[in-house]
């Protein structure tokens, strides 16, 4: 009795995954669904002027909110900059600190070499023994 082999396929499927999910709505997409959504309205019952009103709201209220966004965004750069360049000054200069945690308290000196930001921490004025020391407790610069 001969058996019956699978013909095997010389092809592949097209590749049939969805695109990543993301939760950025941008002005674009909100109106490609606006478009879409009076494209394909029932003609025997429109959408309402209301409804219509209502939308192009929100789409400029997202557009106006994705503006103030980016303005913020540059202002933020523009003042880390602007930390960055006032803290500088004090690179070669010797400075007193006093740092208090909830355990003990420690006072030092020591001379500048840089300054860095840490996101926990803030900015910190790197010494030259290696010690960083945050700015606010800083209590003198010589």
């Amino acid at each position: 009795m001969t058996s019956i082999q699978p013909k095997t396929n010389d092809y592949t499927l097209p590749d049939q995954s969805l695109p990543k999910a993301t939760n950025q709505y941008d002005k674009d997409m909100f109106m490609k669904l606006l478009l879409a959504q009076i494209a394909n309205q029932d003609p025997m019952s429109p959408m309402e002027d209301r409804e219509f009103i209502a939308q192009m709201a929100q789409f400029s209220s997202l557009e106006q909110m994705q503006t103030i966004s980016k303005q913020l965004d540059s202002v933020l750069v523009d003042r880390h900059m602007s930390s960055i360049s006032e803290y500088s000054s004090m690179i070669g200069k010797t400075i007193d600190f006093t740092s208090e945690t909830s355990e003990e308290t420690t006072k030092g000196s020591g001379r500048v070499v840089s300054i860095s930001r840490n996101d926990l921490t803030g900015y910190m004025a790197d010494l030259e023994d290696g010690t960083s020391v945050s700015v606010y407790d800083i209590t003198s610069i010589k």
